[in-house]
Parts: C-alpha cells; sequence; structure tokens
C-alpha cells in the first residue's frame, strides 16, 4: 500500500496545508459554537430586520451574511434582553419570519427556510349560555387569512409560526380580539358575549370584524331574529319566516308549504337535528311545528347545494335545535291567541352538559277561535327536549327528540290526526387539530290517520299514510388549510313507506303497495381560495337508491297469497360546483351548477295548497327518480350598513310526476298507475336591497319567476304552468327601534294570484250537473296582497344580584286594511240548479296581542 502516498516535496506540501486547514477549522467550528452561547445584554427599537442585525453584530462582534433582498420588508419589535445566548436571540428575533441562521465557516448566514405550519383548532362559544356558535370567524389580518366555525361550533387554521393578533367575531356579538405566540399546535375554546342591548337589531354588514355574509352560500337565520317575526294571531313561526325571505312562496295564507325557485313542496329538504322531517305542519300549515324557543338556527340552501346534502332538488332547510344553557338555569316561555308554550334549560354538569325541554299547546279550544278548515276543538301539541354532553375536550355527545301531533276535528265529529316522532344520536370526535367528524345515528317517523266517509258513525274507517327511517351517517371535514377545506363522508337511510291503507280493517283490496327501500351515499367536496379575488366549492355525490315493491294479488296454484317484492336499484353521481370573483372585499359575483336527483315524491290531487294527507312513494320500476339541473348566477354588494343582491336562475327538471285527472288517492290500490311524468322548466330573477344596521333598518324585495310542466296525458300533452307559478312577487319588511326597550315592525307583501282551472260548460248525468274544464291552470286566483302592523315593548327587573326577568309584550294587527284574499275555490252543486262557482276567503282585519318571558 506504499505506493499510494506522496513521494515528492510538492505533494508533501499539499498534504501538510490540507492538515492544517482541517485542524483550524474544526478549532473555528467549535469556536462558533460557543460564540452562539455567548451571552449578550442588548437594547433594541423597533426596526427593521437589516438594521437590527447590524447592531448585534457590532455588539457581539460577529459576522452576519445574507441576501438584502429577502430581508428588505422584515422588520422586527422592541426587544430588550440582558445576558441572553446569541443563538436564543436569534431564535426570538427571527420567530414568525420565515427565516433561519446557519453556521459556515466563520459567517452566520441568514436564509429562507421551509415554514412550520401550526394548527389552532377548538370550539367557538356563547359565553352566557355555553352552546356552540355556527358561522362563527376567527381571523388573521396580518396574512389575510381566516375560518368559518362548522354547525356544531368547531374550527381549524392553520398558519406558519410566529405571533399574530387574532380576532373572533359571531352576527349579535362583540368581537373578541387577542395575541398568540404561535410555536406548536394549540387546541383554544373561545367564547363571545352577546351585544349589550335587549331589542336585537339584526347586524349583518361586513366590516373588518365580523363575518362578511356575502361570502356564505347559505342564509342564516338566528333564534333572535325569529323572536322578531311575528304571524297570525301573534304567532312567532319558523316557517312563516322563511315565507318573508325573497323567493321563498306561499301559494296561499294560512300554508307552510314553501316553494322555491320552481320547486314543489315536497322538493325541499327540511331537516331537524339532521332528521326528516316529512310534514312541517301543524292545523293543515297554519302553524309549523319547529317551536321558536327549541331553535337555535335555520340554514336555508338555495343556490350551491353543499354535496353533503342531497335526496330533493330545490332547497335545503336546516334547523338545528338550541342545546340548552351549560352554566346556569333559564324558565322562558310565551303565550298568544294561538298557542302557549313554556321551556326550561340549565346545566346538568356546570360547563360540560346541559339540557333543554319545551312544550307547546295551541288554545284555540280555549278562545274558541273560528277557522274554515276545522272545528275551533281541534288541538295540537309538541315537545323538544336535547341533552348534551361533553367527554372530554375532544368528543361530545348529543341526544335530541322531537313529538307533535295534531288532533283536528269537522263539525260532523270526524278526525283527521297525524304527527312527526324523530330521535337523533351524534357524536362530535376531533381525531387531531385538524380533522374534525360527526356521526349520527337517526330515527324519524311520520303518520297520518283520517277517517273517511259514511253514513253512519258504526260505518266509519279509517285511512292510514305512514314513512319511516332509520339513519346511520358518517361526516368528516378536514382542515388542511384556511384556503383548503375538505368535506367527505357517507350515509345509508332505510325507508318503509306506507302510502295508504285501512287501518286495523282486512280490506286489504284498497291498500296502496308497500315499500322497502335502502338509500346511500357516498359524497366529497372541497373549498379552495385561489388567490386573493376568487374562490372555488366543488364536490361530487354519488347516491344509490334500492327499493323492494310489495307485489299485489299474487297466487301460487292452490290460490294461496304470495309475499314478493319488485326489486330496482338506481346509481346517480351527483355533481356541484361554485365559482366565486370577489373584485373587492364587499362584493362577490357567483356562478352555480348542482345536479341532484330525488328518490322519494309526494302525490297529491287536492288544488288546496294546504294538506295533511300527505302519501309519500318511492322510485321504482314503474317510477324513475325525480332529476333537477340547476343553474344560477348572481352578485352580492355589501357596503357599510347595506346589502344589495341579485340572483337569475334556470332550472330544468325531468320526470316530474302529476295524477290524470279526476284520480283519486284514498282508497285506490291503483293510484301509482294513474301517475305520468313529464318535464318541468323554471326560470326567474330575484332582487333585493336592505339596510342591515341602525335604529331604522328594512328590506324590500321583487321575484319575478314562471314554472311549467309538460306532461303526457294532462292536457292534451300542451304545456301548462304548474299550481305554484306566481310571477310577480314584492315583499317590505321595514323595523324601527324607538330605543333600547320599544320597537315598530311592519311586512308588507304583494303577488300575481296562483293558477286554478276553472269551469266552461257543464253537462248532465243522472240528474246531476258536471262540469266540463278549461285547460290546465288557464285562469287564477285574484291577486294577494296584505300588510301587517306590529310593536314590542320590553321590561327588565332584578329579580337577584345575578338573575333578570326579562318579558316583553306584543301588539299588533295582521292584514291592516281587511284585504279579502281567497282561502281555497270550490264548486257548490244541486241537481236541480245550475253550479256556481265561488272563492273562500279567511284571516281578515285581526288584531292581536302577545307576552313573552324569560328568567
Amino acid at each position: 500500500m506504499a505506493h499510494i502516498f506522496c513521494r515528492t516535496a510538492k505533494c508533501q506540501s499539499f498534504i501538510l496545508i490540507l492538515f492544517i486547514s482541517f485542524f483550524f477549522s474544526k478549532n473555528s467550528y467549535a469556536q462558533n459554537g460557543d460564540r452562539l452561547k455567548k451571552e449578550i445584554t442588548i437594547n433594541l427599537i423597533a426596526d427593521s430586520l437589516i438594521s437590527t442585525l447590524h447592531k448585534i453584530e457590532l455588539k457581539a462582534q460577529v459576522s452576519f451574511a445574507f441576501d438584502p433582498d429577502q430581508l428588505r420588508a422584515k422588520r422586527s419589535a422592541e426587544l430588550h434582553v440582558v445576558r441572553m445566548p446569541l443563538g436564543a436571540l436569534l431564535d426570538r428575533i427571527l420567530f414568525g419570519s420565515n427565516l433561519g441562521y446557519t453556521l459556515i465557516g466563520n459567517d452566520l448566514v441568514i436564509a429562507l427556510k421551509k415554514p412550520v405550519i401550526w394548527t389552532i383548532h377548538g370550539h367557538i362559544l356563547d359565553k352566557s349560555s355555553g352552546e356552540d356558535l355556527m358561522g362563527a370567524t376567527i381571523q388573521v389580518p396580518l396574512l389575510k387569512a381566516g375560518v368559518t366555525s362548522n354547525q356544531y361550533g368547531f374550527y381549524s387554521i392553520s398558519l406558519p409560526e410566529g405571533d399574530y393578533d387574532v380576532q373572533v367575531s359571531a352576527v349579535g356579538y362583540q368581537t373578541r380580539q387577542g395575541h398568540i405566540h404561535l410555536n406548536k399546535d394549540l387546541q383554544e375554546e373561545i367564547d363571545l358575549a352577546v351585544t349589550e342591548h335587549l331589542l336585537q337589531e339584526v347586524v349583518v354588514n361586513a366590516s373588518a370584524s365580523t363575518p362578511n355574509p356575502i361570502l356564505f352560500n347559505d342564509q342564516n337565520i338566528s333564534q333572535k331574529q325569529i323572536y322578531n317575526t311575528a304571524y297570525y294571531a301573534g304567532e312567532i313561526d319558523v316557517l312563516k319566516k322563511l315565507q318573508m325571505e325573497n323567493g321563498i312562496k306561499a301559494i296561499t295564507e294560512g300554508s307552510s308549504g314553501l316553494f322555491i325557485r320552481g320547486g314543489n313542496a315536497d322538493q325541499n329538504l327540511i331537516l331537524l337535528d339532521e332528521a326528516i322531517v316529512y310534514n312541517p305542519s301543524h292545523l293543515y300549515g297554519l302553524v309549523s311545528i319547529f317551536n321558536p324557543d327549541a331553535t337555535n338556527n335555520i340554514q336555508v340552501y338555495r343556490d350551491y347545494m353543499p354535496a353533503n346534502f342531497g335526496g330533493r332538488l330545490s332547497s335545503v332547510i336546516v334547523n338545528r335545535m338550541a342545546e340548552g344553557n351549560s352554566k346556569e338555569y333559564h324558565l322562558s316561555g310565551g303565550m298568544s291567541l294561538m298557542s302557549a308554550r313554556l321551556a326550561v334549560e340549565g346545566p346538568l354538569v356546570k360547563n360540560r352538559a346541559s339540557f333543554i325541554v319545551t312544550y307547546r299547546r295551541s288554545l284555540l279550544d280555549v278562545f274558541h277561535s273560528k277557522f274554515k278548515l276545522f272545528n275551533p276543538s281541534s288541538v295540537y301539541y309538541d315537545f323538544n327536549a336535547k341533552v348534551n354532553y361533553k367527554l372530554d375536550k375532544d368528543n361530545s355527545l348529543f341526544y335530541s327528540v322531537y313529538v307533535g301531533k295534531d288532533n283536528l276535528l269537522s263539525a260532523d265529529n270526524y278526525s283527521n290526526n297525524w304527527g312527526n316522532l324523530t330521535s337523533t344520536l351524534r357524536w362530535n370526535h376531533i381525531f387531531n387539530s385538524k380533522l374534525f367528524s360527526n356521526i349520527s345515528v337517526i330515527f324519524s317517523n311520520y303518520s297520518n290517520l283520517l277517517d273517511l266517509n259514511a253514513d253512519t258513525l258504526s260505518q266509519k274507517s279509517q285511512w292510514k299514510t305512514a314513512v319511516k327511517d332509520l339513519t346511520l351517517k358518517a361526516d368528516y371535514t378536514y382542515y388542511r388549510s384556511p384556503a383548503n377545506q375538505i368535506k367527505f363522508g357517507i350515509s345509508s337511510i332505510l325507508h318503509q313507506f306506507r302510502p295508504g291503507e285501512m287501518y286495523n280493517q282486512e280490506a286489504y283490496e284498497f291498500n296502496i303497495a308497500k315499500n322497502r327501500s335502502l338509500e346511500s351515499t357516498l359524497y366529497y367536496s372541497q373549498e379552495l381560495s385561489l388567490g386573493k379575488s376568487f374562490e372555488l366549492n366543488y364536490g361530487l355525490r354519488v347516491s344509490m337508491f334500492l327499493n323492494a315493491q310489495e307485489k299485489r294479488n299474487v297466487f301460487d296454484e292452490q290460490g294461496n297469497l304470495l309475499e314478493q317484492e319488485d326489486i330496482k336499484v338506481f346509481v346517480n353521481p351527483e355533481p356541484r360546483i361554485n365559482f366565486n370573483y370577489l373584485p373587492r372585499p364587499d362584493e362577490r359575483f357567483f356562478i352555480t351548477y348542482n345536479l341532484n336527483y330525488q328518490y322519494l315524491q309526494l302525490i297529491q290531487n287536492s288544488t288546496l295548497a294546504f294538506s295533511s294527507l300527505e302519501p309519500w312513494i318511492p322510485a321504482s320500476r314503474s317510477i324513475r327518480p325525480q332529476r333537477s339541473n340547476h343553474f344560477s348566477l348572481g352578485y352580492r354588494y355589501s357596503p357599510e350598513n347595506f346589502l344589495f343582491s341579485a340572483n337569475a336562475y334556470y332550472k330544468k327538471l325531468d320526470h316530474q310526476l302529476d295524477l290524470i285527472g279526476h284520480a283519486q288517492v284514498i282508497r285506490n290500490p291503483d293510484v301509482v298507475n294513474q301517475l305520468r311524468s313529464g318535464t318541468s322548466n323554471a326560470y326567474g330573477v330575484e332582487t333585493e336591497i336592505s339596510k342591515t344596521a341602525g335604529g331604522f333598518s328594512g328590506t324590500l324585495a321583487y321575484t319575478y319567476s314562471k314554472v311549467y310542466r309538460k306532461i303526457s296525458d294532462i292536457n292534451y300533452g300542451e304545456r301548462f304552468v304548474a299550481n305554484y307559478d306566481i310571477p310577480h312577487e314584492v315583499k317590505l319588511t321595514v323595523k324601527y327601534n324607538v330605543n333600547t326597550k320599544l320597537s315598530f315592525q311592519s311586512f308588507f307583501t304583494y303577488s300575481t294570484g296562483r293558477p286554478l282551472t276553472l269551469p266552461v260548460g257543464y253537462y248532465q248525468h243522472d240528474g246531476l250537473n258536471v262540469p266540463i274544464f278549461e285547460a290546465r291552470n288557464t285562469s287564477r286566483f285574484p291577486d294577494f296582497s296584505r300588510l301587517d302592523i306590529s310593536s314590542q315593548y320590553q321590561f327588565l327587573s332584578k329579580v337577584s344580584a345575578n338573575r333578570t326577568f326579562l318579558s316583553t309584550l306584543s301588539v299588533g294587527i295582521y292584514n291592516l286594511y281587511d284585504r279579502k284574499n281567497a282561502l281555497y275555490y270550490h264548486l257548490n252543486s244541486s241537481s236541480f240548479e245550475i253550479q256556481a262557482s265561488t272563492f273562500q276567503y279567511a284571516f281578515g282585519f285581526y288584531p292581536w296581542i302577545a307576552y313573552s318571558f324569560r328568567i
């Protein structure tokens, strides 16, 4: 091996130099390491980072090397240190700047480093009650980044390592500001205090510290906003509040039906704590089943429908029940000429578990109120209860239940009884700072029992229709960054349909075939911020519907009735996309597309806008699922204290069902074969301007829309306007707060009369005059209009040092100028006299008084 060594003097000199360099560089590295431990005392003012490094250079007698272009925009804060090691001082100064330092020879090189990302997550809560706040915003002004809490109050925001000022805000709450030193993942529960005033203003203007309403794809209505809206006889009602909103139509007075963007009433997905509600009405629609005392907030989706929702074509309406106060006990309630209600809430374990229980009952039988549709002895009631328990910082359990019943009587003691029962068990789990899950088990049961006409009470029979659901679903949200949020999940619903059957009788020949169905869904969606001015929301929902329909009148060779089912499976992709352009923070343009399938449909042959008989049937071998292609574009502008919006939409609906003329639903086992399928086209423009803050506030809205249907074997196959085609609609809402206790409100609405079909002649059959009708929906009811006014006065008194008694006295007049709006139309028939068509009217001028309290 000796031949590898140098033998020349030149080579030996090189080896000696290399050895000496290595020896001194090793000593130099040790000296630099010691230099980073050198303790320094220095006073630094807020200055540019370059200037600060020069001062440290002189003080510590070290040499910094850096690219000035990388440091030119950086600044350092004021700092005073005593005997701090140089390395610790540099860590302190460079923290959050995305810069690091490295020892290279005798120099400390300052250069960009890979960002270190940390995540803050937790819940945003109401400070007084401990309830989760949905739609609250956490913002970091320095980075112009922010996120919104989800429907369970959870938030997660990932940021580069550094020091930040943070703002947390929600509509109706005081903005909270703070400072964080972010050098690790943090879990923070943040509570917000309610804005201090009695009469709550609806403040939705977009300032730097409050959530900007123009950015949301849904419409949010809080419990306070619901309380500020009184309907007939002073009744506070959730669905009537929605009917006062732009673009949501009620085709007649006293109906809870919602007709949104060319869709029928059954094409809205209505959820109560995630449970499907199949009939949201009391008293044929005069009142909804949603008790305002048990309501936390309402979300309405009309444009972009997120991929986690589906199964309906027109809209999603989410009613989230209140959770109860986890800090102190409260008793509240109220009374109007329509109903009385009572609610109690409080902690089971302070700050960890709470409950709320509410009860409401009608007072029609007490005040003997007279209505054209039912006997004053008719009653309804509903009951809500909810409990929740925080197992630990990452796990929470929720359980809620709703029970509601109607018992309506006619003048001759025939009854119509119906009701809803829903039950929801939820588990919220936080896997880590970025991944959140909600797993739910849900039960829903709707049933309707109707007395049938008979010559004597002993011959009276009953007809029953029902839908029963059992749902298991899992939803996940992954907060990748403030600009990138991913949602995915799976759900399955087991449906049982009884479209109609004779109740407790053996007259099976009249029953409509029963169905068992499985509706399963996978979905994925993503929300992306594309730079400062563009946002993209997109999603894909894949739905599978398996239906097993009872086969009727199938016998074996011996004549025994066989139990067989007809199986049909549908699988459909449902994409949706929403693209936003924000030229300024207070201005937004958007375009949206949704493809939706609906596997359930409601069959009715009544021209009334209100009916309790709600037979639901599923898609099957003979009925294809409904489909909707929905295009919309819109504009939102929100300058200070104002909000302007304009929307245009077009919707093409396929496989729309209608019954042929004179078809009956009750005691008709062949009703499914009397349904006909066709198409529907809807388009419209919705405009609105609102003043959203100050003592005087209000909204003026106008909608123009058209809805056409074309269905085989109906109207000779020619196109006709739908029953809910109302071209023109104007709504004006005004509120004036005199002071913190007294306010005045008014609501005016005008709309085109809804379509109807009138007789154009008659012929005689067995001595009776039988009408001959014009083409479908050729005529219209008279135009509808109404003006309501009301006033509220609030009383506040001290009960004890820590408890107050708040009560509200409300008075008003429904239909101030006594407009005679047609309720429905019917024919008076006689075998001896020519028939005369008549309109029936309800709800004229009606003064009312109501009272509510909370202690």
